[in-house]
């Protein structure tokens, strides 16, 4: 059977550790010859770069903030410029904060929402520029199961990836007429380098219902299957949305978890 992404030229966000990184590693070994690394962190990103090109991958290397629309935009401007086209473009790289709500800030809604749903929006914007002329593409998105299952802390991450999913199912609908294809992947609990959410400086209070110090990995315990996701499970899921081997897939949700949660206690 032919590889997955042979030829293909592709995109993926997120690309200096855990799912990102992995992801843009699966889409070499299926074929890709070009692929686009976009980053905040210039060093990890440039590693996993030089790990591709060994690969005999052309790469494109930058360093992006998609919580910042002018980088978004000179990016994707680099790829249309350099490579002419864009076969798939996979929206790993975000936040995630955990937190109660009287603890998030002004700042920490910025930061997160700026990346995980307005930086994930320009994102599309400007595959869609580059894949419309074209009359094909794909697009991948990333959710959470956050925005899916009331888990205690995590009200500001249900909110961009809660309004992720409907964006994506929108654009899918608007972009389908003119051959380009927009989905999303719904990771569970995956170990990665990040090693979980991002946390207030100071500990939570602690509330009167507040969770155990060991609830995410209590929670990856309670899922169907009974331990964390793997990486490269979640991202093989993100490579087979990006291949024409998924070209009946439009508008749809992934979820990589193990079978949800049937043991959690609401």
């Amino acid at each position: 059977m032919a590889m997955l992404m042979k030829d293909k030229t592709v995109l993926v966000t997120g690309t200096a550790s855990g799912i990102g990184r992995e992801t843009a590693l699966v889409c070499a070994r299926e074929g890709a010859v070009r692929i686009a690394c976009l980053d905040v962190s210039r060093d990890a990103n440039e590693a996993t770069s030089e790990e591709l090109r060994g690969m005999g991958v052309e790469v494109l290397a930058l360093e992006v903030d998609v919580g910042d629309v002018d980088q978004i935009r000179s990016a994707f401007g680099r790829v249309a410029e350099s490579w002419g086209r864009l076969d798939a473009s996979c929206h790993i790289g975000g936040y995630s904060w955990r937190g109660e709500t009287l603890d998030v800030t002004v700042e920490q809604w910025d930061q997160v929402l700026n990346v995980n749903l307005r930086g994930t929006f320009f994102c599309c914007q400007e595959a869609l520029r580059i894949m419309y002329p074209q009359g094909s593409g794909s697009i991948v998105n990333t959710s959470a199961d956050a925005a899916h299952f009331p888990i205690y802390g995590f009200a500001l991450q249900a909110a961009g990836k809660g309004g992720l999913v409907n964006m994506t199912r929108t654009l899918a609908l608007e972009a389908a007429p003119r051959g380009v294809r927009v989905n999303a992947v719904s990771p569970g609990i995956v170990r990665t380098q990040k090693a979980g959410a991002v946390r207030p400086a100071e500990p939570m209070p602690r509330r009167e219902n507040a969770p155990p110090a060991d609830a995410v990995t209590r929670l990856a315990e309670m899922t169907a299957i009974g331990r964390y996701m793997t990486m490269s499970e979640v991202a093989d899921t993100y490579v087979f949305l990006c291949s024409d081997r998924s070209k009946g897939i439009n508008g749809d949700l992934l979820f990589v978890n193990g079978g949800g949660y049937p043991g959690l206690d609401y």
